[in-house]
């Protein structure tokens, strides 16, 4: 009589180098599980769907587009739909173990992401650009451009059609290491941008955020940000008074403050070059050596009373200020 289905699999013992062979004079007679075969075969069907389960399904792309004032928009290639991703892999694929840190497995997902994505953008025709949002929050790290170059070697796409997207925190690292990466990677025609701008816990969005609740009257400004850095790239001769690009961006931001109601403050007017340029964009009360130098209380008395328009009078009393 053949043997009944259920004993098919059941007439081997599990062993732990493998399948041992049917016992001589036992060959119809299905051998009982033990406790230790039954946990290892729990074991790997875990394991195994948990593989299954952490698998990426199969991207979806949002066209990327060039807006044009006229309407004919241009299509310059694709971005993985990061929201369609995350429905289908959970949060939760990336939780606390003790074999890897939540970190490590951040860069797996980066990793195997970029490796998908690549792959399939390799059939794309020329010119055709690829972005890739990445989840690891410390990327780029030291390391990323050997990992990157591996999935680069893998799929055969080309660097200079990359676009990548990092988190705050990770371009947030001043560190030379992350310079030199993101050096590199410009350098050889990879775009990189800030993903999340505004929407993250910053000054930025808690400016929106108490601004329209009412709860903020004005910003501080400290105009000595305005000074060029040690960094800033001249060719030759003296290093100029102001940074000619940190006054252009400054002077958009303070006027997204003004956009939102809010009043705006300079400290640090050091120079006659900053008074001019605090009067320029519009601030409504600055403090700095150039207006005054700072006062001990009776010279601060005495100015408040000449503004209140009365007579100076002289204080005979010593203080701690003075001394």
């Amino acid at each position: 009589m053949p043997a009944a289905p259920q004993d098919l699999h059941a007439g081997r013992t599990v062993m732990a180098e493998g399948l041992s062979d049917l016992p001589k004079g036992k060959t119809g007679h299905a051998l009982p599980m033990t406790a230790s075969s039954a946990g290892m075969f729990a074991t790997t069907l875990r394991s195994r769907r948990a593989r299954q389960k952490s698998a990426l399904p199969p991207l979806r792309w949002l066209p990327r587009f060039v807006v044009g004032r006229s309407g004919a928009d241009k299509v310059i290639g694709a971005q993985v739909d990061m929201s369609q991703l995350w429905l289908s892999v959970p949060r939760r694929t990336l939780r606390k173990s003790r074999r890897k840190s939540l970190g490590q497995q951040q860069r797996e997902f980066d990793s195997d992401l970029l490796g998908n994505a690549c792959a399939q953008a390799a059939t794309w025709p020329e010119g055709m650009r690829l972005m890739v949002s990445l989840e690891d929050d410390q990327a780029p790290d030291g390391d990323f451009n050997n990992r990157l170059n591996t999935v680069l070697q893998d799929s055969g796409f080309p660097v200079s059609r990359l676009d990548l997207v990092f988190q705050e925190s990770g371009l947030a690292q001043d560190d030379k290491e992350t310079c030199y990466t993101l050096s590199a990677l410009r350098d050889q025609g990879c775009q990189i941008f800030l993903g999340g701008f505004g929407s993250a816990p910053s000054s930025l969005s808690l400016l929106r955020e108490r601004a329209m609740g009412g709860l903020l009257d004005g910003v501080q400004f400290d105009a000595s940000m305005l000074a060029p850095s040690g960094m800033t790239w001249r060719q030759s001769g003296d290093a100029p008074l102001l940074d000619e690009s940190a006054t252009v961006f400054y002077r958009a931001a303070l006027e997204t403050v003004k956009a939102l109601g809010l009043k705006v403050r300079s400290i640090g007017v050091d120079l006659p070059d900053l008074l001019a340029f605090v009067q320029k964009v519009g601030c409504v009360e600055a403090s700095g050596t150039v207006l005054a130098a700072p006062e001990t209380t009776a010279q601060i008395s005495e100015r408040f009373e000449e503004t209140a328009g009365r007579p100076r009078r002289r204080r005979m009393a010593r203080t701690a200020e003075g001394l």
